[in-house]
Order: structure tokens, then sequence, then C-alpha cells
């Protein structure tokens, strides 16, 4: 008989329900970007996509919009969205569009786009933590997953960017 303990049974339970990997076609994500228009990923230009999940409590993803602003920049070849996909741990409920409206304002610089998206679409994409960025062909097929924000996903993000041009 296997013996399975408290810390097992909740690693068992919270694990994504669905797993993305390299090779893996995008879901679809539908929100609304910070100006409160529809946003839908099939709706985004066909060129290679960095997708950026990050959460507004989060403190790494607050230092990588600036350097996501400035790698958007730097290569218009490339289309770029940061999507909100997290729960209001206070009141257990999705975050409102002005939540990411005011944490846009807060930051020195941020991409274009940023959508709100919801629980679900973190659990589409098996996101256990934040920030975590794909990277997706023009035909929004999974190219890398890039977890966290440190020296080696940066440089990871610059050699993906620097083969698209």
């Amino acid at each position: 008989m296997v013996r399975i303990g408290l810390l097992g049974l909740a690693l068992l339970f919270s694990a994504p329900a669905f797993c993305l990997s390299v090779g893996d076609t995008a879901p679809q994500i539908i929100g609304r970007d910070i100006s409160n228009q529809l946003f839908a990923l099939s709706q985004m230009d066909t060129k290679p996509k960095v997708l950026n999940f990050f959460w507004v409590n989060c403190k790494p993803c607050e230092q990588e919009m600036p350097l996501l602003a400035k790698k958007e920049l730097a290569h218009p070849e490339v289309s770029f969205a940061a999507i909100h996909a997290e729960l209001n741990t206070y009141t257990d409920t999705n975050y409102d569009i002005k939540d990411i409206q005011s944490f846009a304002k807060s930051l020195k610089a941020h991409p274009k786009t940023m959508v709100l998206g919801s629980e679900q679409l973190k659990r589409q994409y098996g996101i256990v933590g934040f920030p975590v960025s794909f990277l997706l062909t023009a035909d929004n097929k999974i190219e890398k997953v890039l977890y966290g924000f440190n020296e080696k996903t940066v440089q990871q993000l610059e050699n993906w960017l620097a083969k698209q041009k």
C-alpha cells in the first residue's frame, strides 16, 4: 500500500492540469487590454511573439517590465504582450482592469500590450509562478519557455530575439 502525506496530496492536486511543451500550439488568449479593448492572441500580428505572464504583486515582474518594453522597441519584428493571470488573494476573484492599469502606471515602462487574463488562462498554460515568458513562432508554436527573471533568462531572451531578425 502506498502512503501519501498531506504535502504529497497538496502537490498532487495543485499540479497544473495542462502542461505545454516546446512545439505545442499556444492556447488562445482572450482578455481586455489596458485600454479596455478586446484582445485575442489569434488577432496578433503574424510575427514571432513574446508572451510574458505576470502578476501585479510580483517584484521580479515589476523589474522585468521596463526591460521588455526596451526589447519591444529594439525588435519591431517581434510582437510583445504582457498578460496578467492570477487571482486576487484577498478576494479570491480575478483582478479588475483598473488593477492592471494602476500597475502599468506605476512602472517606468512596459510593453504596449498589457492584458487582463484569468486564473483559467494560468492553468491552461501550466503556470505555477511568475514571471514566465513563452517565446512563440509566427504561427503561435512554442519555441521556448523562460521561467523567472534573472541573468540567464535575459540572455536566453536576447539570443532568441537575435535569431528573429
